[in-house]
Formats: C-alpha cells, sequence, structure tokens
C-alpha cells in the first residue's frame, strides 16, 4: 500500500512539474514574440519567481538570459536583476552569469548600466564569501579574475562616464568596496560583511584588498576636490565619507575632516547659487552627524576643528552643543591613542618608505598635501596674530575686488562668530593653507618638495657608486631572470585556465541551407507570371511585418529591400502604388520607406544620363498623396520634410506647391504651411533659390487672397532681415523697386491688373507699394526712390502713398541718416511728403536735433513754407517760434489746432518727457503781441479762443501769470480786457485780481488807449458791485466819461455811495461827489466838451464786437 502511494505522488510530483514547465516555456513564448515592452516584463517576472521556486533555474537559465540583447530597455533591467537573484539564490552560478553582467556593464542605456552597478553593489559580497570558501578550481580563478575586470572598470566610470547618476552608483559601489575590504574597529556598527570573516586561500590576499580600500579611499578623496564635479555627486560624495568615517573611524576620520575642511575652503566655481546653498546644507549635515560620533566627542582637537566649520557654515551654538550633550549621555570613554587628531608627519617611517616608490618632485600625494597643509597653517597662524600683516592683507585683497557682490560669495557667506579668538584664528589659517596648497604655494609644499628632491638626490649619488651599480646590476638581472620565468608560467597557466563565455540562447537566427543552382532546375517565366508573383511576394512581405520581430537592423534592411523593389519595378505600377500605399498607412512609422525609394530613383536617374523622369514622377506622385491622402497632424510635419530633404527639387514640384498654397480648399493652414516650407527652401535649397525666391515674391503680388500676399511680404521681409547672403537680399529689394516704379506708368501692368481695368484703383496702387514698405525699416536708402515716384506720380497715388507711409517710416526713426538726407535733399515736389514724414516722425516724440536742423535749413534757404515748421516747432528756438507764429496762426483752423497741440503738448502720451519752447503763458502773450499789421485781429482772437479751450492747460493760476506779463507790455496790448473779461467769465474766482489789474489799469491811464478804455469800461459793468471802488480812483473827467458810456453805473453808484458814512465821504473828492450826484442829462450835456485822446494805429472795429466775436 506505501508503494502505491509513494508511487502516486511521484506521478502527481512529475505532472505538476511538467505543467509549470509548460507554463514557463508559454511565458518565454510570449515574451518573445510580444511587441509591448510591459506585457514582456509582466511575463518575464512570472517567469522568474516559478523558475525560482521550483528549481528550474538550470532548465531555463540560459532562455532567460537570452533577452538581454532585447531592444527594450526594461527587458534588459530585467534580465540585469535576474541575475542578482539567481546568484542570491545559489552562488554556483557566478561562473555561469558573470560574463552576462560584465556585458550590461557597456549598455547603450544609462538605466541598464546603473541597475548592472547597483547588482554589483549587492553580489559583491556574496561573490567574495564564495570565494573564500569555494575550492579553487579554473573555474573559480576565472570567475574571480572577470570579477577584478568589473571592479577596474566601475574605478574608471568614476572619470569616464558622463552621466551623473552612473558616477553616483560607483561612489556607492567604491563606499561598499571600502566598508567590505576593512576590518570593523570598536566603534563600527552593524553586521556588514567584511575581512575579518574572510578566509584566506590562493585567490585573495587580505592585505592586498585592505590596501585597494585604502587606494578606492583616495580616490574618492580625489574626486571629492575636483574642480569640476557636479553637485549631485559632491553631496553624494559627502554622504559617503561621512559613513565611511562613521563606520571605519579609526582608519579615516581625520581625512575625512580634512577633506570637508578643503571643500568649504575651495567649492567648485561651476555651481550654481542654488546648488551652492544646498552644498553648504548638506556640509554642515553631515558635519553635524561627525560631531555626534564618540570619537569626536573625545577628542577636544576634532571637536575645536568640527565646530569652528559648523560656526562658518551658519550652525548656532546650541546646535553645537546639543550634538555634544547627546555624546556626553552615552559616556564613551577612549584611549588617549584613539582620540589624538591623526596628522601625518613630515619624516615618514623608514619601513613604509623602504616599500614606497620615489614620487616625483613635481607631484605630491594626497597624505602629502594634507600634511603641506598643516605645515602652511603653522606658518600663517603667529602672522595672523599681526595687526599690520591682516590689515595689509585685507587691504591688498580689495584691489582684486569685484564692483558687485558675486552670487556665489553671497550665498556662501556667513557673518564670522568669533571672531579674534585663537580658534577662528587656527580655522582661518587652515582655511588660507587649503588655498595655498591647491595652488601649490606655501611653506609646506616648498618643504615636501625639498624632501623629494633629497631623497632623488641620495638616490642618484648612490647610483653613481660603481660597485652598487654592479650589485644593483646583479639584481636587476636576477630580477628580469625571475619576472620573466614568471610570465612565462602566467602564460602557460593561462593557456589552461578555462575561458569564460556569455551564457543564453539567440532568440532568432537562421538555418543554413545547401545552395542548389536554380538555372539546373527552373524554368524561364514570362513577364506576366513574373510580375504576378512579385505582387505575390511584396504582398506577403508587406502583410507579415506585425507577426514578426525585427531588430534595428532587420528593419533597415527590410527597408532598403522595399525601396529596392519599388526602384525595379516602377514600370508596373501596381508594385509601386502597393509599396506606397503600405508605407501611407503609417506615415510615421513607414516614411522611410519612400524616402529611400526616392533616393534610388535619383541614383538610378543619374545613371540613365540625368533622365529624371521616374524620379519627378514619383516625387509629384508622393507629394501629392501627402498634400491628400495623410491626416492633418501628420501632413505639416511630413510635406516640409520632403520638400526640404528631397535630393533634387523639380519643376513641377514646384509648381505643385503654388497650387498647394493658393488652392486653400484643399486645407486650411495651406496658405502658412505652403510659404513655411517656401521659406525654408530658399534658406537650405541655394542652387534653386532663384525660381523659389521668384515664387514668393509673385505670391506677394497676389491681388485676390489677401491672406496668401500678407504672409509671403512678411516672409520675404523675414529674409531680408536675416539673410546676409547678397543672393537673395538683392532679388528682393529689385522687386520692390520694380513694382514701387509701376506707378510712374499710365495704367497698371498686366501682372497686376489680372482683370485688365486699366486704371489705377486704390487696392492696386496698395499692392504695388506693399512689399516696398515693409522692407524700408530694413534699408533706408530705398526712401529716395520713393520721394522720386511720389514727384512723378498722379494726385490719387499721392493720396495712398501719403496714407500708407506711418508704418515704415515709424520704423526706421528720425535719426536714420537716410531720412535727414531726404530733409536736407527736399526733391522738387516732395514738400508734402517730407512734410508728412516729418509729422509722422514727432508725432508722439520730440524732434531730434539734426532734424530740426535740416529742416530749419530747409526752410529758410529753400522752401519758406512755413508748415515745414509745425513737426518740428518744439525743436526751435523761442524766438524762432513767435517770429512763425503770425503765419501760423493764418492757416487752417485745424492745422492751427495741431500747432497748439505741438507747443501744449497735448498730442504728447502721459508720463513723457515733454518740453516745449514757449509756456502756455508765454504763447498766449505771444499772440496778443502780433503786430496787427501782419496779422488781422479777428484770426488773433480765434487763435486766443483755441488757447481758452484747453481748460485744463490754461488754468485759473495760468491766467493770472498771462495778465501779469500783458500789464508789463507798453503799450498795452488790443486784446488785454478782452482777455480779462474772457478769463474772469471762465473763472469767477479772479474777481479779486481782475480788481487789482483795473486798479493797475488807472495808474497806467487806460483811458489814453481808446480800445482798451472801452474794455476798461465793459469790466467795470460786469464785475460791479466790486468794480464800484475801482470807479471811485478815476480822475472825474474819465468818471463822467464812463457814466455817459454806461448810464446804468450811475445809479448804482449813487446808491453805493449812499451808504457810506461821513468820514467815509470825506475821503472822496468832493469833485467826484458831484458828479456822481449830478443828473444824468446834465452829465449827458457837458460830454460833448470832454475828449479822450485816442492812441494811433488804431482799428476801427469796437470792443463790443471783439467780447462778441
Amino acid at each position: 500500500m506505501d508503494t502505491i502511494d509513494s508511487k502516486m505522488s511521484a506521478e502527481l510530483g512529475e505532472e505538476e512539474a511538467n505543467s509549470v514547465e509548460n507554463r514557463v516555456i508559454d511565458l518565454l513564448n510570449s515574451s518573445m514574440y510580444s511587441t509591448s515592452e510591459s506585457e514582456k516584463v509582466s511575463n518575464l517576472v512570472k517567469v522568474q519567481e516559478l523558475v525560482l521556486h521550483n528549481d528550474l533555474l538550470d532548465n531555463f537559465l540560459d532562455e532567460i538570459l537570452g533577452f538581454q540583447n532585447d531592444r527594450d530597455v526594461e527587458v534588459r533591467r530585467f534580465v540585469v536583476g535576474f541575475v542578482e537573484n539567481a546568484c542570491k539564490k545559489d552562488s554556483d552560478y557566478f561562473p555561469k552569469v558573470i560574463m552576462n553582467l560584465k556585458v550590461m556593464f557597456a549598455d547603450d542605456s544609462p538605466n541598464v548600466v546603473k541597475k548592472a552597478i547597483q547588482t554589483a553593489n549587492q553580489l559583491y559580497k556574496v561573490f567574495i564569501k564564495w570565494v573564500s570558501k569555494a575550492k579553487v578550481t579554473d573555474l573559480v580563478e576565472s570567475t574571480y579574475e572577470v570579477w577584478l575586470q568589473i571592479k577596474e572598470h566601475l574605478f574608471a566610470l568614476l572619470d569616464t562616464a558622463d552621466n551623473d547618476g552612473i558616477r553616483t552608483q560607483v561612489i556607492k559601489f567604491m563606499e561598499m568596496i571600502v566598508i567590505c575590504q576593512t576590518p570593523k574597529d570598536q566603534f563600527s556598527t552593524g553586521d556588514e560583511f567584511n575581512v575579518d570573516h574572510m578566509s584566506a586561500n590562493e585567490l585573495m590576499d587580505v592585505s592586498a584588498l585592505e590596501e585597494e580600500a585604502k587606494q578606492v579611499f583616495e580616490s574618492l578623496i580625489i574626486f571629492h576636490g575636483t574642480p569640476h564635479i557636479s553637485s549631485v555627486n559632491l553631496m553624494a560624495t559627502m554622504q559617503t565619507l561621512t559613513l565611511v568615517a562613521r563606520q571605519r573611524s579609526q582608519l579615516f576620520f581625520s581625512k575625512v575632516i580634512q577633506a570637508l575642511e578643503a571643500l568649504h575652503a575651495n567649492l567648485p566655481p561651476t555651481l550654481a547659487k542654488s546648488q551652492v546653498n544646498s552644498v553648504r546644507k548638506q556640509l554642515k549635515l553631515q558635519l553635524l552627524i561627525l560631531l555626534k560620533h564618540p570619537i569626536a566627542s573625545a577628542s577636544p582637537p576634532f571637536q575645536s576643528q568640527i565646530s569652528q566649520l559648523l560656526t562658518d557654515l551658519g550652525a548656532s551654538q546650541s546646535e553645537i552643543n546639543k550634538c555634544l550633550n547627546e555624546n556626553r549621555k552615552r559616556a564613551i570613554k577612549l584611549e588617549p591613542k584613539d582620540t589624538e587628531v591623526k596628522r601625518i608627519k613630515l619624516e615618514a617611517d623608514d619601513e613604509e618608505d623602504d616599500n614606497e616608490p620615489v614620487v616625483p618632485p613635481a607631484k605630491i600625494s594626497r597624505n602629502e598635501a594634507n600634511t603641506a597643509i598643516d605645515i602652511t597653517a603653522e606658518d600663517i597662524i603667529p602672522r595672523l596674530n599681526v595687526i599690520s600683516n591682516v590689515s595689509d592683507l585685507v587691504l591688498v585683497s580689495m584691489l582684486s575686488l569685484p564692483d558687485s557682490m558675486p552670487d556665489h560669495f553671497q550665498a556662501s557667506y556667513t557673518p564670522v562668530a568669533a571672531a579674534g579668538t585663537a580658534s577662528q584664528i587656527k580655522h582661518l589659517a587652515r582655511l588660507l593653507a587649503s588655498q595655498l596648497t591647491a595652488a601649490g604655494l606655501g611653506k609646506g609644499v616648498e618643504e615636501m618638495v625639498d624632501k623629494m628632491t633629497n631623497s632623488s638626490k641620495k638616490q642618484l649619488s648612490a647610483e653613481q657608486n660603481i660597485e652598487q651599480n654592479q650589485k644593483i646590476a646583479i639584481v636587476i638581472g636576477q630580477t628580469i631572470a625571475q619576472e620573466l620565468k614568471k610570465q612565462e608560467q602566467q602564460q602557460q597557466q593561462h593557456q589552461q585556465k578555462v575561458r569564460l563565455q556569455q551564457s543564453g540562447k539567440q532568440l532568432s537566427g537562421s538555418v543554413r541551407i545547401k545552395q542548389l543552382n536554380l538555372a539546373e532546375i527552373t524554368k524561364p517565366l514570362n513577364e506576366e507570371t513574373k510580375s504576378r508573383m512579385a505582387l505575390e511576394a511584396i504582398n506577403r512581405i508587406l502583410k507579415d511585418d506585425k507577426k514578426v520581430f525585427f531588430s534595428t537592423s532587420q528593419l533597415e534592411t527590410r527597408v532598403k529591400l522595399l525601396a529596392m523593389l519599388s526602384c525595379e519595378y516602377h514600370d508596373s505600377s501596381n508594385i509601386e502604388s502597393l509599396i506606397k500605399s503600405y508605407a501611407f498607412e503609417d506615415i510615421r512609422n513607414r516614411h522611410e520607406i519612400i524616402f529611400s525609394t526616392l533616393y534610388n530613383e535619383f541614383v538610378l536617374a543619374k545613371k540613365r544620363g540625368n533622365d529624371f523622369t521616374h524620379y519627378s514622377q514619383y516625387l509629384l506622385k508622393t507629394l501629392q498623396d501627402l498634400m491628400t491622402k495623410t491626416e492633418l497632424k501628420d501632413r505639416d510635419h511630413f510635406l516640409t520634410k520632403f520638400y526640404i530633404e528631397c535630393p533634387l527639387l523639380t519643376d513641377q514640384s514646384i509648381e505643385l506647391l503654388k497650387h498647394f498654397i493658393l488652392n486653400d480648399n484643399l486645407y486650411a493652414l495651406s496658405v502658412s504651411t505652403g510659404i513655411n516650407i517656401l521659406k525654408d527652401l530658399i534658406e537650405k535649397k541655394r542652387k534653386q533659390s532663384v525660381s523659389l525666391l521668384s515664387l514668393l515674391l509673385d505670391l506677394c503680388l497676389q491681388s485676390e487672397m489677401s491672406d496668401v500676399r500678407t504672409q509671403s511680404v512678411k516672409t520675404a521681409k523675414s529674409l531680408h532681415e536675416s539673410q546676409d547672403d547678397n543672393s537673395i537680399r538683392l532679388p528682393i529689394e529689385e522687386f520692390a523697386l520694380k513694382t514701387l516704379r509701376y506707378l510712374l506708368e499710365a495704367k497698371p501692368p498686366a501682372l497686376i491688373d489680372k482683370e485688365n481695368v486699366g486704371v489705377w484703383s486704390d487696392d492696386i496702387i496698395k499692392l504695388c507699394l506693399v512689399l516696398y514698405l515693409s522692407l524700408l525699416p530694413t534699408n533706408h536708402k530705398l526712401i529716395h526712390d520713393l520721394a522720386v515716384v511720389y514727384v512723378g506720380t498722379s494726385a490719387d497715388t499721392k493720396r495712398i502713398i501719403l496714407r500708407v507711409l506711418e508704418g515704415p517710416v515709424k520704423g526706421m526713426g528720425m535719426n536714420s541718416p537716410e531720412l535727414l538726407l531726404l530733409v536736407e535733399n527736399c526733391p522738387k515736389g516732395a514738400e508734402t511728403l517730407v512734410t508728412r514724414i516729418i509729422h509722422v516722425l514727432t508725432d508722439k516724440q520730440p524732434p531730434s536735433a539734426e532734424l530740426v536742423s535740416r529742416v530749419r535749413d530747409l526752410y529758410h534757404k529753400r522752401v519758406p513754407d512755413v508748415r515745414f515748421l509745425i513737426p518740428v516747432l518744439n525743436g526751435l528756438s523761442k524766438g524762432e517760434v513767435i517770429a512763425a507764429l503770425p503765419k501760423l496762426i493764418k492757416l487752417n483752423p485745424i492745422v492751427v489746432k495741431e500747432v497748439f497741440n505741438r507747443l501744449l503738448g497735448a498730442h504728447v502720451e502721459s508720463g513723457t518727457n515733454f518740453q516745449s519752447p514757449l509756456s502756455p503763458a508765454e504763447l498766449l502773450v505771444a499772440l496778443h503781441t502780433i503786430d496787427t499789421t501782419k496779422c488781422e485781429i479777428k484770426t488773433i482772437i480765434k487763435a486766443t479762443n483755441l488757447c481758452f479751450a484747453e481748460t485744463n492747460i490754461y488754468t485759473a493760476e495760468v491766467l493770472a501769470i498771462v495778465m501779469q506779463l500783458l500789464m508789463e507790455n507798453n503799450p498795452l496790448p488790443t486784446l488785454l480786457m478782452r482777455t480779462v473779461i474772457q478769463s474772469l467769465s471762465q473763472y469767477p474766482r479772479l474777481i479779486g485780481f481782475v480788481m487789482n489789474i483795473l486798479q493797475r489799469l488807472i495808474l497806467k491811464q487806460v483811458w489814453k488807449q481808446k480800445r482798451v478804455w472801452e474794455g476798461f469800461i465793459k469790466c467795470c459793468q460786469r464785475t460791479k458791485p466790486q468794480s464800484f471802488q475801482v470807479l471811485l480812483q478815476l480822475p472825474a473827467p474819465q468818471l463822467k466819461a464812463v457814466f455817459v458810456s454806461s448810464p446804468d453805473l450811475q445809479p448804482a453808484l449813487q446808491q453805493h455811495a449812499e451808504t457810506f458814512t461821513d468820514h467815509q465821504r470825506s475821503h472822496i473828492p468832493q469833485q467826484i461827489l458831484d458828479i456822481i450826484f449830478q443828473s444824468t442829462d446834465t452829465t449827458n450835456e457837458s460830454q460833448p466838451n470832454e475828449t479822450v485822446p485816442e492812441t494811433p494805429n488804431q482799428e476801427p472795429e469796437s470792443l463790443s464786437e471783439q467780447i462778441s466775436t
């Protein structure tokens, strides 16, 4: 019964194993033929679980390792992880997979290389354990040598790798090597594997491993101090050094402190501001970690050194004390020999020197550099205690300070907390010593160089001894003989060693078949059968692309094959169209087929004596299909790509491009896409740039499609600005001038007037100007041609030119030498054009001195038209503006308005620095003082009204100044009282000021100027009763004349006088009182005998008429 049960269980186990194997095989096949990266990885992970948990590694190891050549990165990363898991499960797999792991270090993908380094980091300890316990055989020895090669390769990556991530993983690998290959000390934590657990055998020398670990540590120190190290690698190296110092403090603690101190003194200059901050924070963190270490807390020198560095990095004293208190609580006591700061002595041990080679004097090692820093620091400390030395050092260093604080210094600077103390001076001396040593200066460097030089001299003198030379020769001879024998033995051993091979199977391959002589066993086929079979064969090739996985090289071969077949059977339209249709089904991934076919057709055309018939047809059909059959998202990209990258652009393809641009029914964005293609072709197809540029310039005259014309002109302007080559710039300028000169003809040419109207319309005129005007801001010399055309063209054309001129002229600017030359040499008949140009230039900004000078010369010497001065009024002197005012105010009211706007700054935007030769008050005063013989008084009144209309400029204060200035003139201006009355009407609060003016006018005997006297009376009449006090101050004859001119004032003044007291009446002359209380009839009867002298040159117009005007 037991026998039956055991047989049944064995059968069940065998069935279960078979089912697992079948499952693994199915998953491997699915992964092999799958096109999805994630699906592949998912299947392979399942395979790994089944294989590892069912002891099937031997059965499927090669199949899984075969995926390391897969094109997907994640699949290759999985293979690296599988190698790690396989070796961890059974170390005996190392010889089988070690070569596969080695290959992965040369992978093209940085992610695969990083994964391989991580795997090496994990497997090294496992491998060392296996080697130390395994029996030394040729297989084990070969495996060990491969591991040594891997280590050397990884160490070299620290300097040769271009990827920061790879270097970071190498740093972690070197950290593991240092920890693993050095013994633990009393402060080490954890049970990590190290040399103490290794068993020495023929392959491994424990002392050699320890020495290698020290050399690796020195490499880390050197890399840590590299000037061009990146911030990522720098921070990773700091973490590694800190970890090594904590785990192997007896060996490396002092060296790590010195390295961090040197880093603080010499941060890499390539770091950005943010990176400097990050590095300093990381440095501070690592120093705090080291300060918590027992060896630091028990050693005052270490404490002082680390604390001073932390203080420089901005750490507070409370943070430092907190770390020290934590150590005191641990209460760990150290032996004195373990707590001393390790310094390398000047006199090296004889035992060490006997085994080390002599270092050339030109270079010193890292240990000797540290010694040099100590010597230089001791030499600097007493010098820093002398105040004069310190002050001289500061003064000299100030000479090389930059003008502004560098970002690097600003980010790294922290105030000195304990300035002047002995510890701070010592720390400062070490920082200076680090920098001096790095520069090859200082007492320490000199002593180390002298020491090595003396050692070399001693060795040289010893070599000069004849007897010793003979001994040396004997020893060398014996050594050479031993070395040759040793090499011969190693060569024999190497020949006998097992050569490791890479495991894994090829996932795809070919079977060699016997070559047959087809001519012997086949018969010729007719052409129809050949074509049918070729078509069927190509159909099979095209349909099977998704069933088979192709490598990169296979895909390239497949594309070449299809291109060759398409060219071979180009007479058969079925095959060519079949392959092309196949390519257009997935143009993104298959466009290379069309490109290869196109280039093959070009090569064949060259061989056929430059017969490009087939090439032209294929290119034209391809471009047509791209325009009509491809999706919108692919059309722009591939149409541009084919036009630019085709070997030869035919005339038919250029004509097709023109059709594509003008036919917007094909594609909504055909205009912009086509013109962009045309621009790229002009820039890159220089041999055909003439015909391409001609097409672009013809499109600039497209009258029916404005968007085509606009984009073409913009493109032509862009080419004109960006190209330094005259082969493109000159044709564009010549075409623009040619179209400009069309305006001189009696009727438009047929090139522009496509409807054959025969009349210059506004649109046709603008069409001739559009390209020319777009080039003006780039080439200012073209402006002279415009002046010539303007003189000889019709009035309608001149009107259009003046209207469209604003934009291009503003683009040129008033400092353009060519514009100034045009103003200076204004052609006869182009005065209006020049005036318009000057107006545009000075519309929103003041004129330049050069422009003002040329306009002034033009006005005085050639064209005495005052309108030339209007744009540059603000650049003229005060006297020149006042002299031109009589002519200016005679112009059209709209022009006069513009003149005043320019003088008053009404046309200038707010915030602009505006300066006028005349202030608002001075302008109004100048208008009052214009000689009436040069300008009619009505014109002057209209001009003053324009000023009063600007209420935001002519405020009450400004008008008060104006009246004050007018009062100072002698004789008084004719329009004085009109301005006074108008100012009072506009600003009633000026009543007090006006009364003061009236009183001053009495003192000036205003009655002697008839026009002003009439205004005086009118003003008194309008300002009663405030004017009564003024009237009482008039002489009796003038008061009587007032009553005659304005009879209504007498009764009002009588009522006012009746309110006076006797005392008040006593101050009024009796004659005045008599006139006031005299009857109205008596006053009128006596008036003819009273006369008021008149001033010469009086105008017949009355004041009432002036005011009404």
